[in-house]
């Protein structure tokens, strides 16, 4: 018990704001940015209006895009709610709904997944239960009773957590042979970027490869522990501006660099902030405290501690559902598997009218957008809902009695291409979306290229 209340003694003692508003500001105004992005690249369109069917995500399937008007707002809306999150105005209020809207656009269409998606959904939920407005914010400009100069220790604990879960479970997913012995798919990557200028020739030799595959493992699986301490932070941080920019500059990745970037911010302590502003001859606004204390409430470990097992136990459930889940991507989503595969399919189907023994060739073309056939052919789970829409379309009035098949071929990591959903099985006998997942065909370490 003495360890417990030590412990809670410890989480709930006062800690500077310092870092957990400048998290704040940098979340908030770079999801604005991000949001505005979307809309500039006619993203809405391309994910949310122009798709006949969406790909939505297990227990979610009530989740429905509206007209293109409507869509255009949510994304303007939250990208407004961000702002005000950066800015710190009606922050409780601007959390919540930057939260829902977010989460809600996420959940529309399964073919955008990101992992930098779901981190901030992440992020958006633990900011409303976080006192990250109560300084340096317009919320303590204009409510002067609300300022604090000091907050419990672990409100600026859960987002340094978040953002060391990303990067550590990250770099566990890279302790594969084939990210650690054959140096894909940075292989296949760094092939396809000689044309770089200065560094591009280097990308020709598997030695580059390999040694951008070790030094990224290693990255990932050590940041979080090199931030968290004093003595290599400050170099810490330097690598991973550096690292980020890097992968940004290689990879098409989008925010995924820019938010490791801002998120890491937190780790930096109010005192780095004062000697870091002193060495440039500048002085840190000295932060008041008008309000009372932040207490902690009963309830707020015992919840934080649950979230926190939840956030360690998703990235983990692949070990009990599959040996190998690059290729059957079984619990890939939602584990931080970041760039670790590099994977290409095709898939057509055959609708056979048991009545009249008549078989159709369907191509997905026909009703996918690039991107969602591209990511349909080699997902089961969306294989299979594929199959059940085609058996919508087809029997719309259910009068008919149909089999549904597919052909499917998928390349991983350098593969030859292999036959990946059994094609003697019948997508609408399948009972479910988990149970396609036992139709995968093993994987084969024949034919990879070199």
């Amino acid at each position: 018990m003495m360890g417990i209340k030590a412990l809670q003694s410890k989480l709930t003692a006062p800690t500077p704001i310092l870092p957990l508003v400048i998290f704040r500001m940098a979340f908030g105004l770079l999801m604005c940015f991000s949001q505005l992005r979307f809309m500039w690249k006619g993203w809405i369109e391309d994910c949310f209006v122009s798709p006949s069917f969406h790909f939505t995500y297990q227990y979610f399937s009530w989740v429905e895009a509206f007209s293109a008007p409507t869509m255009y707002i949510i994304v303007g809306a939250s990208a407004l709610f961000a702002l005000f999150i950066g800015l710190g105005l009606f922050y409780r209020a601007s959390s919540i709904l930057f939260f829902l809207s977010f989460t809600y656009l996420e959940l529309i269409e399964k073919s955008w997944y990101l992992n930098h998606y779901y981190f901030v959904s992440l992020v958006a939920f633990v900011l409303i239960w976080l006192p990250a407005h109560r300084n340096l914010s317009l919320d303590a400009f204009l409510f002067k009773g609300i300022r604090l100069s000091k907050v419990p220790m672990w409100t600026v604990l859960v987002p340094k957590l978040q953002l060391a879960m990303v990067y550590f479970f990250g770099g566990m997913a890279k302790l594969k042979s084939d990210w650690l012995f054959e140096a894909q798919p940075l292989k296949i990557w760094l092939q396809a970027r000689t044309d770089l200028p200065i560094i591009g020739s280097l990308f020709e030799y598997d030695g580059t490869a390999f040694a951008f595959s070790w030094a990224g493992m290693l990255f990932d699986l050590t940041i979080p522990f090199l931030l968290w301490n004093r003595r290599t932070r400050p170099w810490a941080y330097v690598l991973v501006a550096v690292f980020h920019v890097l992968t940004y500059i290689l990879f098409n990745i989008g925010m995924f660099p820019w938010l490791m970037i801002a998120g890491s911010l937190v780790f930096i302590s109010a005192d780095e902030w004062k000697n870091l502003f002193g060495k440039f001859g500048l002085s840190l606004w000295e932060l008041t405290e008008n309000g009372n204390p932040f207490k902690t409430r009963k309830m707020a470990l015992p919840l934080l501690l649950t979230y926190l097992i939840f956030q360690l136990a998703l990235p983990l459930r692949h070990f009990a559902l599959t040996d190998n889940v690059l290729w059957t991507e079984n619990g890939f989503r939602f584990a931080w598997h970041v760039m670790v595969m590099e994977k290409n399919g095709f898939a057509e189907f055959s609708i056979l009218d048991n009545q009249t023994q008549k078989v159709f060739t369907v191509y997905p073309s026909k009703y996918l957008s690039v991107v969602q056939e591209k990511q349909m052919s080699f997902q089961p789970d969306m294989i299979w809902q594929f199959a059940q829409y085609l058996n919508e379309t087809y029997d719309a009035n259910n009068e008919k009695d149909l089999s549904i098949y597919v052909n499917s071929k998928v390349s991983l990591n350098g593969r030859a291409s292999q036959t990946y959903i059994d094609p003697k099985v019948d997508l609408l006998k399948v009972a479910s979306i988990d149970a396609i997942y036992g139709c995968v065909v093993g994987l084969s370490d024949s034919g990879r290229t070199h």
